[in-house]
């Protein structure tokens, strides 16, 4: 007996399974632009830039695999190049986009996909003075929408009242990435200054900082609310070397590890799943996606595998947990942006039995708000709302999004009251004229 402790765990022989030829998306022309992931979906949808005039997205129904028309509709609300997008989590067709142009965007879209083009938002706002780089939805308090941008400001917008609520200044460089908690109170984030953030985007006048990974090119965060910490991907400061670090997300002075990941030049893409401790990690011109089993104690990650193909990818992420087939025990899938297709993969935990697994499928996040927008800028907190994974008991169907009414912008009051005004003096002339 060689007497080697084996470390215990549900996820030591989880394995990556790309989906067939036939149930990938094909023909695709991807525009990759920006430092963002490239791709999103809900697990209804996905969307993607690509190339055209303009910044035109497409929208595409997983259901619908194989070839993908170049002609198929697309989303063109921007007038310059979509550096990022977010599905709202509460309403399966509604896509909010940021661009070159400054304009933040939030469009509904008919259920089941585009049917023509759509070339009006639902909502526009403006604020931003430079290019909006990154936006991510508040993942429990309804249509709250926090943006980045190159004018060094993370901002926060109601859609429902297509108003900016806040903006946070606190910025020496550019921002590299933005990450909500998991209850939405708290946004973190990672800078070119070479420093990471946490604090509330309601009132920030309490930061609590520290040091990053202290690479030049972008470094990404990612929560880990149910340890209380936060992880962040990125670069070493002498070069290509690829890093993450784990921070205490009281105290950021000192991360608690840093761990080696490779020697490469791709920007890391970072992923984490609350219900089995797992962080994944996927690079852009990578063939691979390395995923680690996070742990409370050091030291803190243990490397459980990599899945590998002979193909690069430009983009990647993840779908909700909730999309996930709990007869295959598939705990994760991703969507990897290739160069003309989009290819699921499928992560599962090697189980014969076909019978619900509870161990491996703690309740998930159901997909409907825990508040309103004006319970959350009020102050509120809320804890998201969770459903079982139990294919018997879970309902996770989503609104349709029909009943989204965004009140009127400030933009189109004066529009209206410009309006109102001409045609009183204009009623005015005709009564002077029918006196006269």
């Amino acid at each position: 007996m060689s007497g080697r402790f084996v470390r215990a765990s549900k996820y030591r022989h989880v394995h990556g399974t790309p989906a067939k030829p036939e149930d990938q998306y094909t023909q695709l022309r991807p525009q990759v632009s920006g430092d963002g992931q490239h791709i999103t979906s809900n697990g209804k949808y996905f969307a993607i830039a690509v190339t055209g005039g303009g910044g035109p997205v497409m929208i595409q129904d997983m259901t619908k695999t194989g070839r993908i028309s170049f002609s198929a509709p697309k989303l063109s609300v921007h007038t310059q190049k979509v550096l990022d997008f977010d599905f709202n989590p509460f309403m399966d067709n509604m896509l909010a986009t940021v661009a070159e142009d400054g304009k933040v965007c939030a469009t509904v879209f008919p259920t089941g996909g585009l049917t023509e083009n759509i070339s009006q938002a639902t909502v526009e706002m403006t604020g931003h003075e430079k290019k909006v780089t990154y936006c991510k939805f508040n993942p429990c308090s309804s249509n709250v929408l926090a943006t980045a941008s190159y004018d060094r400001t993370v901002r926060l917008w109601d859609i429902e009242q297509q108003a900016e609520m806040t903006c946070f200044e606190d910025f020496g460089e550019n921002i590299h990435s933005i990450a909500w908690n998991e209850s939405g109170s708290l946004l973190a984030s990672a800078c070119r200054d070479k420093l990471i953030r946490i604090f509330d985007p309601r009132d920030a006048k309490t930061v609590i900082s520290g040091p990053g990974l202290g690479g030049s090119k972008k470094s990404s965060v990612v929560w880990m609310t149910n340890q209380n910490r936060l992880a962040c991907v990125g670069f070493s400061g002498s070069g290509s070397g690829r890093k993450f670090s784990i921070y205490d997300a009281r105290d950021l002075a000192k991360p608690l590890i840093i761990k080696d990941i490779d020697q490469s030049a791709g920007v890391l893409i970072p992923h984490y799943d609350e219900d089995t401790n797992i962080l994944f990690i996927g690079g852009k011109g990578d063939g691979s996606v390395k995923y680690f089993e996070m742990v409370e104690e050091n030291p803190y990650a243990h490397h459980l595998s990599n899945y590998s193909d002979n193909q690069s990818q430009k983009g990647l992420c993840w779908l909700p947990k909730r999309r996930c087939d709990t007869h295959k025990c598939e705990i994760a899938v991703a969507l990897r942006l290739m160069r003309d297709s989009v290819v699921p993969v499928s992560f599962q935990v090697p189980r014969k039995s076909e019978m619900f697994q509870k161990d491996i499928f703690p309740d998930a996040v159901a997909g409907v708000p825990s508040q309103s927008n004006s319970e959350y800028f009020a102050g509120k907190n809320a804890d998201p709302v969770r459903r079982s994974m139990n294919p018997k008991d879970k309902s996770f169907d989503q609104a349709a999004g029909a009943d989204f009414v965004a009140a009127k912008s400030p933009a189109q009051l004066k529009e209206e009251l410009m309006a109102a005004l001409a045609r009183i003096k204009e009623l005015e002339a005709e009564v002077a004229a029918l006196k006269a």
